[in-house]
């Protein structure tokens, strides 16, 4: 299939913006003024990041307190 030479190879403006968590802010980005568009804070990390840390940390912390009891 032939193409223009005018024709653009890939139109941003044909297709509608993503609707992922990822690249949509969320509900409280808007309302705290905090972070930039991608919804990170001061350090970097997104609110859906630490809240990903912090539930590792907590599994983790359970793991460790199961080992340590004794059988």
């Amino acid at each position: 299939m032939e193409r223009d030479a005018g024709s653009p190879e890939f139109n941003p403006l044909r297709f509608p913006p993503c609707a992922c968590p990822r690249c949509r802010p969320g509900p409280d980005a808007a309302a705290d003024g905090v972070g930039d568009a991608d919804g990170a804070d001061a350090d970097g990390d997104s609110a859906l990041l630490r809240q990903l840390r912090a539930r590792v940390v907590e599994e983790n912390a359970l793991r460790l307190s199961l080992r340590r009891q004794p059988s």
